[in-house]
């Protein structure tokens, strides 16, 4: 009998430890069916570079990526219409340019064909939240590309595009040839590509609405960082931030100073742009705060906001939570008191 009552509370208590790690927001992935493809726009423009792009090459990548290739060519290339009389020459005289041609073989070298399964399973299950809790929004089709990096993602209403060589790796030896500041290079790992290209297409989905205050604007991001959360659960919750593991450590150490900071400066409703830039903004590291400050700290603490907000008023889904647009209605209900 008192085995028996040891081997209950042993359950009891595991079940409750299970309880606590699990993800409230979890679905049953499997039993979701989505028209959702993936393609690899990188490696077919790659297969062109020998020969060049002749106009019936042309015709079958418009054919293949009817969404796609308009942005690619138009929005994030700049090359001109795709129907234009020119834009088929530029393009050729691009893939023929030896540094972009070092960058097409590198990016092939570092995710070859198939390469890239464990990531499109990863966004393809998070898409499947997504869709669970968004029945009504759009699910995209993903295309991988290379941008001689002026983009690490772009999406328009039906696809969502990953810059692949903007994950080839910090110490890639372009990056810091090109200007990019050296405190950017962390976020080039691999590990980075789901959570970017998931924040990419939630910030697509949920644009924010202008003339915010800072508050306005921490609790979007907020928002957005705790979806990640939901959609992502098996992803270390620095990646949502774009910080290293020290820099989520240096928040989660410096929780009570850090809030403390915006209240005891009335921050929290400035309108002024450079005060929103320094706290929302991507930087190496916040003036006026402690050595080791990572930047963005405002998404942070707009994410701390709203992970109060959801723990203390149970009652409010997911879909609620992106329906509410009263930052101040959030802050008074998070009931968010760190310790000074």
């Amino acid at each position: 009998m008192k085995l028996n009552s040891i081997l209950s509370i042993s359950l009891l208590l595991a079940i409750t430890l299970f309880s606590c790690d699990s993800n409230q927001w979890e679905v049953a992935t499997e039993k979701i069916v989505l028209k959702q493809n993936y393609s690899r726009f990188d490696l077919d423009i790659k297969n062109l570079v020998n020969e060049g792009t002749s106009q019936e090459d042309w015709e079958l990548l418009i054919e293949k990526y009817p969404n796609f290739f308009p942005l690619y060519i138009e929005g994030v290339m700049g090359f001109g219409r795709v129907v234009g009389p020119l834009t088929l020459t530029v393009f050729n005289q691009y893939l023929s340019n030896d540094d972009i041609l070092e960058v097409l073989n590198y990016t092939e070298k570092s995710y070859p064909e198939g390469s890239l399964k464990p990531e499109f399973t990863d966004l393809g299950n998070a898409f499947k939240r997504y869709h669970y809790y968004f029945p009504e929004r759009i699910v995209p089709n993903v295309v991988t590309m290379t941008a001689a990096f002026n983009y690490a993602t772009a999406a328009d209403d039906q696809v969502l595009a990953i810059g692949l060589d903007m994950y080839l790796g910090g110490d890639f030896e372009i990056y810091p040839k090109i200007g990019i500041p050296k405190y950017k290079f962390q976020n080039f790992d691999r590990s980075y590509i789901v959570p970017d290209a998931m924040k990419a297409w939630l910030l697509t989905e949920f644009e924010s609405p202008g003339s915010q205050d800072l508050l306005e604007q921490m609790v979007y991001y907020g928002k957005v960082a705790f979806l990640l959360e939901a959609f992502l659960p098996s992803h270390e919750k620095h990646l949502f931030f774009n910080y290293s593991p020290d820099d989520l450590a240096w928040c989660e150490d410096n929780e009570g100073p850090i809030w403390f900071h915006f209240i005891d400066l009335e921050l929290l409703f400035s309108k002024e742009n450079h005060q929103i830039r320094k706290y929302m903004g991507d930087a190496p590291f916040v003036a006026g705060f402690p050595e080791g400050s990572p930047g963005r700290v405002g998404q942070w603490v707009g994410y701390q906001l709203v992970k109060s907000f959801m723990e203390n008023n149970q009652d409010v889904g997911l879909k609620d939570l992106m329906e509410i647009q009263d930052a101040n209605r959030i802050l008074r209900m998070s009931n968010y008191k760190p310790q000074r």
